[in-house]
């Protein structure tokens, strides 16, 4: 089982990793970035990829072992021998305790870890990209920005002649002159500041007004992990890479603006200046989609924090359900090998990450409790291990496929329409 554990987990690691690495290309090729940099994104997204393979690999470990019992009719021998099926589960726990054990510190420590170095550096691959990539005369291209400057100095980012193309609010993009700016960078919220000097502002709102203000200093803040627009290394950053401590207290935190109008009217006021409008304004953000955004991140890090403890203990599982599902007739397993199981169990285990994913939704969506929301997949999945470890072990069932089969055929007589027996 470790042997089949270890195999599957360099595989299903490696091939996470390739399709992330495709996708990550346009950083060295589009960007320019550093190849030391995309060294460390690379390694720093590894135990996301853990996290989803241990609890495969803990499935096809135990699946593997008993095809192969199978395909040598070691299992018909077993059984003969008068030895249940149920007297082999004690090195099935221990091999899933330990996948679980693998599981909880990819959980706890390797994860947070690589989403707090991946955060950091892209952020700086952006602070960098913001002023050493930016061209003088040219229209830089900067994810939801656009920038032209008449002239760069790479050294401090002074910026003279801008003009910039915001296109951060859908069917509402401003156009912003100014006659000199800065660069600068917030490495403790990572955004990316443009502090602009003498100029205008136009914009066009939903209701075909053109609006003109003219200012002295104005400040656009932009989120740095925009500048490259990956979505998906954007997603869930902020819960993924906080510390078990530091998850509670961002949900206390939470919870205590919640309940304090006052932090919530200043928070609000921040975010007007961020986003440069005004209270009352149209599309401008009220107090109650303020609250709103809280109370949708609260349930994230809720979320968030029973996923540490569920993802691990799916391992341990997946690996009870691997043994049933690992068992075939020998003619089977000559016929097919062991891609028969292989194949098996990657569908039990897309059907288990496709209630994960859907549970986490509702979850995320205010539907369901987060808490039942991370532990009902692996309430299903006990209780289907436990079903088919008790067929398998009393023997009503030879093989997982002859217990499906049996299910196939009761679930044909009741769809079955009733057919009338008339006598001439």
């Amino acid at each position: 089982m470790l042997v089949y554990f270890t195999i599957s987990l360099f595989i299903f690691t490696g091939i996470l990793f390739t399709l992330r690495v495709l996708k990550l290309t346009s950083l060295i090729v589009n960007k320019g970035v550093l190849l030391s940099q995309v060294g460390i994104v690379f390694v720093s997204v590894i135990p996301a990829f853990l996290e989803i393979a241990v609890p495969l690999a803990a499935l096809l470990g135990p699946m593997l072992t008993f095809a192969r019992l199978s395909g040598d009719s070691e299992i018909i021998v077993i059984r003969a021998s008068g030895i249940s099926l149920a007297q082999l589960i004690r090195p099935i726990l221990l091999f899933g305790l330990f996948a679980a054990s693998i599981g909880f510190v990819v959980s706890h420590q390797l994860k947070p870890w690589g989403f707090r170095t991946l955060s950091t550096t892209l952020f700086e691959i952006a602070r960098t990209k913001s002023t050493a990539g930016l061209e003088a005369g040219v229209f830089n291209d900067l994810g939801e920005i656009t920038l032209y400057a008449e002239s760069i100095d790479q050294r401090t980012g002074q910026l003279k002649g801008v003009l910039i193309e915001d296109r951060r609010k859908e069917n509402q993009p401003r156009v912003i002159v100014a006659r000199t700016g800065e660069i600068q960078s917030d490495p403790k919220q990572q955004t990316i500041i443009f502090d602009l000097h003498e100029g205008e502002i136009h914009e066009e709102e939903v209701d075909d007004k053109y609006v003109l203000t003219r200012y002295v200093t104005n400040k656009l803040i932009i989120d740095a992990q925009k500048f490259h627009g990956d979505d998906e290394l954007r997603k869930n950053r902020r819960a993924r890479e906080l510390s078990w401590n530091e998850l509670h207290e961002e949900s206390a935190s939470i919870e205590h603006m919640l309940n304090s109008p006052p932090l919530l009217e200043e928070e609000l006021v921040k975010r007007h200046l961020e986003e440069g409008s005004l209270p009352g304004e149209e599309d401008s953000l009220t107090l109650e989609e303020l609250k709103k955004d809280f109370r949708g991140k609260l349930r994230k890090l809720a979320f968030e924090t029973h996923n540490r403890f569920s993802l691990p203990a799916a391992a341990l599982l997946l690996a009870l359900i691997g043994m049933p599902l690992g068992i075939q007739s020998p003619r089977s397993q000559k016929t097919w090998g062991a891609g028969l199981s292989a194949l098996i169990g990657l569908i039990a285990f897309l059907l288990y990450f496709a209630l994960f994913t859907v549970a986490k939704t509702f979850a995320e969506g205010g539907d369901i409790d987060p808490f039942i929301a991370a532990w009902l997949p692996n309430l299903i999945t006990l209780l289907v291990a436990a079903y088919f470890l008790r067929q398998m072990s009393t023997e009503r069932w030879q093989t997982i496929s002859e217990g499906i089969e049996r299910a196939l055929l009761v679930l044909k007589r009741l769809c079955m329409p009733r057919r009338a027996v008339t006598a001439e």
